[in-house]
């Protein structure tokens, strides 16, 4: 025969479990509209039972149950959709820091519109049309003078807006370094807790909501890596290293990068180590400030130089209404260097001190063009090989031979079809020029020629632009005095400008102060000094048609564009195609995220009409252990008060 008390102890259980089971259903009510809030429930077990090994256990049980307990209140969640919502959360935010930026530089080209680098150079080119139909009026030279200005004044606002989204995005950067800091120092607090309450047998349920929603907002910023297979540490790796371990925080910090124009570098505080980044919303930051911002930057730098150069090439070989030549319409102010409380101009014939320590180590050329005059369309009558570098980390030799069937035409095909380094053009004189295009990989050279060789006579005897064949005459921009190497006069050869171009560019003080100076009208060689040296008169313009020409329908290589029109809508369409790429990733990837996040909460999320189910069924058991409670207090009272009546 059992207890005569063990049915309130039963009873007891019964009411205690049922109270769990009713506080937890509450628990679950409030936060139904938690999105983070794993929904849980009491898992329930039979208390230990008694073994009675009694004289009348052949008669009756040999055990007596004890009721029940609550095993554990169990977190209803499952990582695998954790780890596809952290994912997808991660992909989004990359995208969607591309999409806002590729849309912020869309606003800073503004097409189409009336007042874009476009139309403005389409105007800059009409009013060089129009000044040769009129040439001796003033009027006309100040419109191709204010259509100038403006001109400059759009490239030098675009250059500076995206400049100032640069600093937007590396302000940004900075900032989600320091949030994410502050989001693991939050993780390892709460691992810090939970280990605590779990080693005294508690569930940390609601503690370990909290830590989910913390690294779902990680997720969002960097490319995250949960480790759980020590159920007693929760490890967070972004790439090989670990940010978070259990309790323990490695932080990640920014310094400016004296390499990258001051931009914040990002590595590892412990051991000065650069971090893997390979999605989320900074590594998105990073590529549009490091990648895409500083190729628009470059390209607006590209259009500047060589709207610049070749203006400058056609306008200095014509002849102003007060008879001056010579001279440039645009300049671009030159670099200079700060020497014991001094200003000291560099680059003065090429020489660039790159590294800024006071030594020039490269020689620094845009273009050079020939001195010898040759007709593109007629055979060359030799043969040979010209050799130039890749403007890249490993200065690739490309070699492109030249045979006597040839024409010029065809070596200057071959040249930008290659894609090297260096663009090749004839100009308005039937002379060679060679130029340089962007850097590939250190941005401070760009527009650098960097190797010019020829093993035969074409750069050499024939368009006249290196001095001597062979190795010994090659021009490198590796080694100074690299100009000597050069026949054409300082005329005839344009400087790389050491500054952004884009930021620098103005409008010749000879040209903005005496509008007479432009150079309309053409000239004649008198006396065969084999250069123009007596205009024709202030009713020409003839010269003003060659400008316009090469702005707009001659082959004068904007990089590997045929002219600035070429250059620009390729600029504007590569442009537009990766905002939209970005865009199209960006509402794809929030489509899958709301996809992923109905999937967890049809297992996470708090059902009110099953917690209504559950509360009604969960009373009725506490009542009814209720009712057994008193049902024992009554057969006590009959046994103690009554028995013995």
């Amino acid at each position: 025969m059992g207890s005569t008390f063990s049915g309130i102890e039963i009873s007891k259980s019964g009411l205690n479990v049922h109270q769990t089971a009713l506080n937890t259903t509450g628990h679950n009510i409030s936060n139904a509209d938690n999105k983070q809030y794993a929904r849980q429930r009491v898992a329930l077990r039979s208390a230990e039972p008694i073994y009675n090994p009694s004289l009348n256990r052949s008669s009756g049980p040999g055990q007596l149950g004890q009721g029940a307990m609550v095993a554990e209140i169990q977190r209803i969640r499952h990582h695998f959709y954790d780890d596809q919502i952290m994912s997808t959360e991660t992909a989004k935010n990359y995208w969607g820091a591309r999409q806002l930026y590729f849309k912020q530089m869309e606003n800073v080209f503004n097409e189409p519109s009336d007042n874009t680098l476009r139309s403005l150079t389409d105007k800059f080119w009409s009013s060089w049309q129009e000044l040769a139909n009129f040439p001796a009026e003033m009027a006309h030279r100040e419109v191709v003078l204010e259509r100038g200005r403006a001109l400059v004044t759009r490239i030098q606002d675009s250059y500076e807006k995206l400049y100032r989204l640069r600093q937007r995005a590396n302000n940004e950067i900075e900032t989600e370094v320091e949030k994410l800091n502050s989001l693991a120092t939050e993780i390892r607090d709460l691992n810090e807790r939970i280990s605590k309450l779990e080693a005294l047998g508690d569930q940390a349920n609601d503690l370990k909501d909290r830590r989910d929603a913390v690294l779902e907002k990680m997720s969002g910023i960097a490319n995250i890596n949960i480790g759980r297979g020590d159920r007693d540490e929760l490890i967070i790796f972004i790439g090989e290293q670990a940010l978070v371990q259990g309790e323990i925080q490695r932080k990640l910090k920014t310094q400016a990068d004296p390499e990258n124009e001051g931009m914040a570098r990002i590595f590892w505080e412990h051991n000065d180590r650069g971090v893997v980044l390979k999605n989320g919303h900074l590594h998105g930051l990073l590529e549009m400030r490091d990648i895409e911002l500083v190729d628009r930057i470059t390209d607006i730098d590209s259009y500047a130089v060589n709207i610049a150069d070749i203006v400058n090439e056609a306008h200095r070989d014509g002849f102003g209404i007060d008879g001056s030549t010579n001279k440039n319409f645009f300049h671009i102010r030159p670099l200079s260097r700060n020497v014991e409380g001094t200003f000291v101009i560099q680059n003065e014939v090429g020489d660039y001190d790159i590294d800024q320590d006071g030594v020039n180590e490269l020689s620094a050329i845009f273009r050079v063009t020939g001195t010898h005059k040759i007709d593109p369309e007629a055979r060359l009558g030799i043969s040979g090989a010209l050799s130039f570098f890749n403007n890249n980390s490993e200065n690739t030799l490309v070699n492109i031979s030249y045979r006597e069937d040839d024409t010029l035409q065809d070596v200057v095909k071959r040249i930008n079809d290659r894609k090297t380094g260096v663009v090749a053009y004839i100009n308005h004189d039937k002379q060679l020029a060679l130029k340089a295009t962007r850097a590939e990989d250190d941005k401070r050279t760009n527009f650098m020629i960097r190797h010019i060789e020829d093993s035969g006579d074409l750069l050499v005897g024939q368009t006249g632009i290196l001095t001597a064949s062979g190795a010994e005459g090659a021009f490198d921009y590796r080694r100074t005095g690299g100009i000597l190497k050069l026949r054409s006069s300082l005329q005839d050869i344009s400087l790389t400008p050491n500054f952004h171009p884009a930021a620098n560019l103005e409008i010749a003080n000879a040209i903005a102060q005496n509008p007479a100076a432009i150079a309309a009208g053409g000239g004649k060689d008198i006396g065969g000094t084999g250069d123009y040296n007596t205009a024709n008169g202030a009713n020409d313009g003839r010269h003003a048609l060659i400008i316009a020409a090469a702005l707009k329908q001659d082959s004068r290589m904007l990089g590997h564009s045929k002219n600035p029109e070429e250059f620009y809508n390729a600029l504007i369409g590569e442009l537009g195609i990766e905002s939209r790429v970005a865009e199209d990733a960006t509402v794809r990837l929030k489509s899958d995220l709301l996809y992923l996040n109905n999937l967890r909460q049809s297992v996470m999320g708090v059902n009110l009409d099953e917690e209504m189910s559950n509360m009604i069924q969960f009373q009725h058991a506490y009542n009814a252990s209720a009712r057994m409670l008193q049902t024992q207090n009554e057969l006590l009272g009959i046994i103690i008060n009554r028995l013995g009546a």
